[in-house]
């Protein structure tokens, strides 16, 4: 459906982000930081509590926090007490195999998968994650050297913890604070964005430009602008999520595990000290009482569970006018890689440099709907690549799994699939500097390589999907064998995880190096989405 194309507003002189949580002082902390001219005012009520739950995050966190938004990264680790996450653990695929790792950064799974029958010696990370080691080894001398600056990570966050960092950072940041609880946004005349805010008090808040990231109410794309949602119920069945912290049963993992459940799957998230779980399943299959006794028989000890109920899909506009909207506000797919946040980092691109051309006096009035259609783009792609996970998990044989594999709409990814049926698993084309139409060459069409062509070899291969028998290598088996000897040789050196973590916060410096080593990977990340990168190009 065709984005409506509204009038380009002004450049703004106050901004108003409507609701706090990651997604607002994100939204906030970017902005003020682009343009420090600006006034920008966060909005949020106190009667509404931030979800205590563990954070999984995409290796685009690290760059944009210390990068981008400039927030130091020592005292985040002493603030926040993040772990790392080198990737995900998927408890998946066939029965006999008990699982496959899905690592962050450059790996080679169709040689693992070749010569080795397993993804776990892909790379030197997916070896860190398959050993629970964090990303510090000790040199034959006995010092410790930090990997940071080389290999690809994020972060596990305890969102209260993070939420609390971020609001002290944007007090330092000259963010103003609202403390509000809202009932109606007025939309203007035109429809072309929002013209003022009620507060249940009936005092009335009005801004320049607004930025909607009041959750799943979407209080001002939806609630006030009608932007129409079109759900990816088709693809993505589970609607709901029952959520609790567990106790820690060993050490504290390097990643996010995905554990393949009745009626959905179960992610594990550690923080030190304990775990966080979710088990997202769907309601047609299994009511959220029968949930919680499943998830509880396979956690002893879990705390009281919550309920989280949600609908996977996206609006049709992700801007208009003077109004723009992040987070569960605009779109929602359920966590199975983590792209909560990522999505918003993703979507902030393209407000900051639709800002930026208004404050340079180039406005285009065709941007709004251009973004529109590319952070819908990338959502939809999202959709197609979540679906992939569910047409081949044959671990186990119930009514939800038969129906998963058996319905799923992937007809997004049909043609991908269908080469990967025909001709097995084929080798990235590195030339990312466009992106190629199934039949025109390799690579593994997307705008967002997080999620592009070694995301999808690796989901087929660790499910074992048709066409996996016909891995055909790149690298020759004697260069595998001396580059996986390499890695296994540094993996062999790295410290356990939590004593990794107990490493970095007693050599702050080595944390620090993430940012100041110039060949760290960390400048590297700030790329914009290539959608958005061609039309700066252009301007």
């Amino acid at each position: 459906m065709e984005t409506s194309e509204p009038n380009v507003p002004a450049f703004p002189r106050t901004v108003g982000v409507i609701g706090g949580g990651t997604a607002g002082h994100f939204a906030a902390l970017a902005i003020k930081r682009r343009f420090p001219e600006l006034q920008v005012t966060l909005v949020e009520s106190s009667a509404v509590p931030i979800i205590g739950v563990g954070e999984a995050t995409t290796s685009r966190m690290p760059p944009f926090l210390h990068a981008q938004l400039g927030l130091d990264i020592v005292e985040m680790f002493r603030a926040v007490g993040p772990t790392f996450k080198l990737g995900i653990k998927f408890e998946w695929g066939p029965p006999e195999v008990s699982s496959f790792t899905y690592p962050f950064g450059d790996a080679w799974p169709i040689e693992s998968f070749a010569y080795e029958r397993d993804l776990r010696p892909q790379s030197l990370v997916s070896m860190l994650l398959g050993d629970g080691s964090g990303p510090v080894v000790r040199a034959p001398d006995g010092s410790l050297l930090s990997l940071l600056p080389s290999l690809k990570f994020a972060y596990h966050l305890d969102n209260q913890r993070f939420v609390a960092f971020l609001a002290e950072a944007a007090r330092r940041a000259g963010i103003e604070h609202v403390d509000a609880t809202l009932d109606r946004a007025t939309p203007l005349p035109d429809g072309a964005g929002i013209a003022s805010l009620r507060a249940a008090d009936g005092g009335e808040l009005a801004f320049d430009f607004y930025v909607d990231a009041t959750g799943f109410r979407s209080l001002l794309l939806e609630g006030a602008l009608g932007s129409p949602f079109e759900s990816y119920a088709s693809s993505l069945l589970c609607d709901r999520a029952i959520v609790a912290t567990v106790p820690q049963p060993g050490p504290v993992e390097p990643c996010t595990t995905a554990e393949t459940m009745d009626a959905g799957w179960c992610w594990r998230i550690p923080v030190v000290g304990e775990d966080h779980r979710g088990y997202v399943h769907a309601s047609a299959f299994l009511d959220e009482d029968a949930a919680a006794a499943e998830m509880r028989a396979k956690n002893p000890g879990m705390g009281e569970p919550r309920v989280v109920r949600f609908r996977s899909g996206r609006h049709r506009d992700f801007w208009i006018g003077n109004t723009v909207s992040l987070g569960n506000a605009y779109g929602f797919v359920e966590p199975l890689e983590s792209t909560a946040l990522h999505m918003v980092i993703l979507s902030l691109a393209y407000v900051l440099e639709g800002l930026a051309t208004l404050r340079e006096g180039r406005g285009d009035p065709g941007f709004p709907a251009f973004a529109s259609r590319s952070v819908g783009a990338h959502w939809d792609y999202l959709r197609w690549f979540l679906a992939v996970h569910y047409r081949f998990n044959r671990r186990l044989d119930t009514p939800f799994w038969r129906a998963a594999r058996a319905e799923v709409d992937v007809s997004g990814a049909a043609e991908m699939l269908e080469r990967f049926r025909l001709e097995g698993p084929w080798v990235a084309d590195h030339d990312a500097t466009r992106v190629r139409s199934p039949g025109e060459g390799s690579r593994f069409a997307t705008a967002d390589p997080t999620f592009g062509y070694s995301g999808l070899m690796m989901l087929l291969l660790g499910q074992r999907a048709p066409g996996s028998e016909r891995a055909r290598p790149a690298m020759d088996r004697a260069a595998w064998d001396v580059m996986a000897a390499r890695h296994r040789a540094v993996a062999a050196r790295a410290l356990p995880h939590r004593e990794a973590l107990e490493a970095l916060l007693a050599h702050p410096e080595m944390l620090a190096r993430f940012v100041s080593a110039p060949s760290s990977w960390c400048h590297a990340e700030g790329r914009l989405p290539a959608p958005l990168a061609a039309r700066v190009s252009r301007a």
